[in-house]
């Protein structure tokens, strides 16, 4: 359920970071807050929206501090050669930020739990 809304799926960088930023439960202007005016809420909207196609290191490295995610996936997911994803950073699960696990009622951490498990048996 979250991989397919922060994954592989989504087409653009725009719309990754977007679903990222949504399953922080996040909104533009606290990014803002986050990132100490480093991202912009207008510059992030115009980034999500698409209007923004090439976005800097910089402002990717301050986007993966505030979204919990690896800031190596997001170089290589801009573009950027030579940009392996490493690990997933503290307080990330595959590279999904914690909060959005965190933040599931228990139906739904039941229904992921429940789908982990799918995904071993399948691979077994």
């Amino acid at each position: 359920m979250l991989n397919t809304m922060v994954g592989r799926a989504t087409t653009t960088l725009g719309t990754y970071l977007k679903a990222l930023r949504e399953a922080c439960s996040l909104t533009l202007r606290r990014v803002e807050e986050i990132t100490e005016g480093h991202v912009k809420n207008s510059y992030l909207s115009q980034i999500e929206h698409d209007r923004i196609k090439k976005v800097s290191p910089d402002v990717l490295a301050e986007l993966a501090k505030a979204y919990g995610v690896d800031y190596g996936s997001l170089l290589s997911r801009a573009g950027y050669p030579n940009h392996v994803p490493t690990r997933a950073p503290e307080g990330a699960l595959a590279g999904l930020p914690l909060a959005a696990v965190a933040e599931l009622d228990d139906d739904d951490r039941q229904a992921l739990i429940d789908y982990i498990g799918y995904l071993r048996h399948r691979k077994a």
